[in-house]
């Protein structure tokens, strides 16, 4: 019997680049029978009792609450990246979401393939069998037609970064933003996302180079054979080990440096090509999975009563997601709450600095004045004094 293939893609996304990564995939499959969405995996369930193919390269994931796996989904666990989760505002959720039906689906479907170092080392401490892939972008083939033209596209820079570049070139500079509005291309097709995705890589392929902060447009570029220069963002901490992963294959610069640096942009330096070998091992990998089964033996429930247990389970988490979401808007108002109480301390401090400031400007001020009263009475008594010598008396 033919397998049966899944494409997964994350339906509700607010970044181009995960489309890219699904159009990366897209082309290691015979065909599509599923689009799976990847924020509701366990929701996943296929129109008759079997295993459904996916390979799983991805970020993972935003409903952190819902991160399950569908016993209908045959896994091939690539160039998955997994966060460390806080909470905006501090509670911190780390690695929890990770929870035992996941763990055991990585060690039965693995090794797992990490993007990146951040999630090499969470896979490490929970001694699960991985090892590092790299991404699955590197994988993309160049378009043919697409000539090089005179153009520089940035992604991800501000207005100063951008305009220190067009002084320093007389070509066309292209801003493009690859993050949109949540939710913006949920309704369409994926065809129409696929094409939206195929100008994206047309536009970076075309260029005459590509500077940006972002890993979703530095790895296609890399292989789209793009010159790209990558801005390395060193403010922020999880860049190390996930951005940092990759900067042996890239050229770069350190951000802070940027505005400061002597770069020739007309004649932009051209791309390692130490990429080409986890190219090579993510196609491999990719090919094999298509065409030969894990032929792991596991009873499968019958479709109808995956539905019910779905509905069931979905129903028991509700009430402690409740609860830990009332914990968390309760935490962030009391956050709300101590910012504002400090807001003020440090504004009545501001306000005893400035009382100081010009208490002691009184002081100065009143010590001039008592030595200015003083030296004047002295001089009109020295004044007295020498016409008494003079005159012998004063009359009224």
């Amino acid at each position: 019997m033919a397998s049966e293939y899944g494409l997964l893609y994350y339906k509700d996304t607010d970044n181009i680049g995960d489309d890219i990564q699904t159009y990366a995939q897209e082309r290691f499959l015979p065909k599509v029978d599923y689009l799976i969405d990847r924020e509701n995996l366990e929701l996943f369930v296929p129109k008759k009792k079997e295993k459904v193919k996916l390979i799983m390269n991805a970020w993972y994931i935003h409903d952190i609450f819902n991160f399950d796996i569908s016993p209908y989904i045959e896994p091939l666990y690539i160039s998955m990246f997994l966060k460390k989760v806080p909470y905006e505002g501090g509670i911190t959720v780390g690695t929890d979401y990770l929870n035992a039906n996941v763990l055991e689906s990585f060690k039965k479907y693995g090794p797992v393939g990490t993007r990146d170092m951040h999630t090499k080392k969470i896979l490490d401490k929970l001694e699960i069998p991985n090892y590092f892939s790299g991404c699955m972008t590197l994988t993309l083939n160049k378009f043919e037609g697409v000539k090089k033209e005179d153009y520089i596209v940035v992604v991800g820079l501000n207005d100063k970064e951008i305009n220190y570049i067009k002084k320093k070139t007389k070509r066309k500079v292209i801003k493009f933003v690859q993050d949109v509005k949540k939710g913006s291309f949920s309704n369409e097709s994926w065809d129409e996302r696929k094409k939206r995705v195929e100008e994206v890589l047309k536009l970076y392929q075309g260029a005459h180079m590509v500077i940006t902060t972002k890993l979703h447009c530095s790895l296609p570029c890399l292989a789209l054979g793009t010159p790209i220069l990558l801005l390395y963002d060193t403010s922020f901490a999880e860049n190390k080990d996930r951005i940092g992963t990759f900067l042996p294959y890239l050229n770069y610069i350190n951000r802070e440096n940027f505005l400061t640096s002597d770069i020739d942009f007309d004649n932009p330096k051209q791309n390692s090509t130490k990429y080409l070998k986890l190219r090579k091992q993510l196609e491999e990998r990719c090919i094999e999975f298509v065409k030969k089964s894990h032929n792991i033996d596991e009873p499968l429930l019958e479709v109808a009563d995956y539905e019910k247990y779905l509905i069931k389970s979905r129903n028991m988490r509700v009430l402690p997601i409740r609860l830990v979401s009332t914990l968390q808007r309760t935490y962030e108002k009391e956050c709300k709450k101590s910012a504002k109480m400090h807001d003020q301390v440090d504004e009545l401090n501001h306000l005893k600095k400035e009382y100081d400031k010009l208490l002691e400007e009184y002081r100065l001020l009143d010590a001039k004045l008592n030595k200015t009263i003083e030296f004047r009475i002295k001089r009109v008594i020295r004044k007295i004094k020498q016409l008494i010598s003079k005159n012998g008396s004063i009359k009224d």
